[in-house]
């Protein structure tokens, strides 16, 4: 199983030590990026410019190791065809990075939540690495223990288990961790506020990856997250148009390389819909 990379800007850690587990954006496996020692290396190799504002003036930076999944898409990074990114420089759009130590290949992940067995580490400028975190499962998030942000409902891994629709990841041992919001038949009330039980992968039916997509502002957004903030229901969404300079000049945020989003009412929302992605087998 391949292990991937991905660099972690501020805001999404932050925003991870609160719980939250969206993961988006471009990553490269860890075998082509080995020799990458240092922060700037690391930034090279994941195709981040230097004077990114993101890192500038960080004598450190933060990367993602996660394993590959069947769950997740990865979407090789080129600017080539209807479908590819508009990006600014160092962006190549040839799907690698070049570097001094030669090209990296880079891919997109769709936004998805992290896998399980995902890790978390610091890696500062004289090279050492320091462990920061990593996330157990659905069920118990982030450990050591991280913010108390319930995983999203609306994007992410689940299953159907007894006739309902729950959130799930498979672990090592090849059984499925069920997380829900609500009490089902023997589950134990886990410390991320969710109540989970492993059951045998026999168990359950189909897994798959809900992708919920809709237009905002004549623009095309995945939703990633929705909640109530006291007088309104709205909804975090993530661009995938992978134009930057629409994104720009729509007055997006930029959360990441190629990552634009933006919150909205979900009453603005236009042409929503929802798709059960089941992972194709070999």
């Amino acid at each position: 199983m391949d292990i991937f990379q991905k660099i972690v800007t501020p805001g999404r850690l932050r925003l991870w030590t609160q719980g939250d587990d969206l993961l988006t954006g471009f990553v490269a496996r860890q075998a082509d990026t080995a020799w990458a020692r240092t922060p700037s290396d690391l930034l090279e190799a994941h195709g981040y410019a230097a004077s990114d504002p993101f890192f500038a003036g960080s004598t450190f930076v933060d990367i993602l190791r996660f394993p590959s999944a069947e769950s997740l898409s990865f979407i090789p990074a080129t600017g080539e065809g209807g479908a590819g990114f508009v990006e600014p420089a160092p962006f190549t759009g040839t799907g690698f990075a070049p570097t001094a130590k030669g090209i990296v290949p880079l891919w997109w992940v769709e936004p998805t939540r992290v896998p399980p067995g995902s890790e978390l580490w610091r890696i500062h400028v004289d090279g050492r690495e320091e462990f920061l975190s990593v996330y157990a499962n659905v069920a118990s998030g982030w450990q050591p223990g991280q913010g108390q942000a319930l995983p999203s409902d609306v994007c992410g891994r689940f299953v159907r288990w007894n006739g309902e629709a729950v959130l799930a990841d498979q672990l090592e041992n090849g059984r499925v961790v069920l997380a829900s919001y609500t009490r089902i038949k023997d589950a134990k009330l886990t410390e991320r506020g969710l109540w989970a039980r492993v059951v045998e992968a026999s168990e359950v039916e189909q897994p798959y990856t809900l992708r919920l997509t809709a237009r905002f502002g004549d623009l095309p957004f995945q939703i990633v997250r929705r909640w109530h903030d006291g007088t309104r229901a709205v909804a975090r969404l993530v661009y995938l148009g992978r134009d930057a300079t629409l994104a720009e000049r729509a007055g997006l945020e930029r959360t990441d390389a190629g990552v634009y989003e933006v919150t909205a009412a979900l009453d603005e929302l236009m042409d929503v819909r929802g798709e059960e992605l089941v992972p194709s087998r070999a």
